[in-house]
């Protein structure tokens, strides 16, 4: 007899006042860091429902690399409807050759 663990993602939220779901801008391509060497990016988040009604309310990264840090969201003051969070991260040599898929969503209110 042998067994598998299962990992859910399970986030709870309200009923949404709009069905459009927000447009998140990934980065393109790989991006290529060093161990010791700390690289930031950035992820843009669209609010496609009026923004006088709804607004974003959250956005939950999903499995971040260890030791990653992710800022708050960053509202632009130019769009109200966009919103970004920086992740900052610095490799360390136990983490060469590992592979990791992070989900980043994103929650109207």
């Amino acid at each position: 007899m042998s067994s598998v663990p299962v990992q859910l993602l399970i986030y709870v939220i309200s009923r949404p006042t709009c069905f459009d779901a927000p447009l998140i801008m990934p980065l393109t391509g790989c991006l290529e860091v060093s161990v010791d060497v700390t690289k930031s990016f950035t992820l843009f988040f669209i609010n496609l429902c009026n923004s006088n009604i709804t607004g974003m309310a959250d956005i939950a990264i999903s499995k971040p690399m260890t030791g990653m840090q992710i800022s708050n969201i960053i509202y632009l003051p130019t769009n109200v409807s966009a919103v970004y969070i920086t992740l900052t991260w610095t490799p360390q040599a136990s983490q060469i050759g590992s592979l990791r898929q992070m989900c980043g969503i994103a929650y109207t209110g």
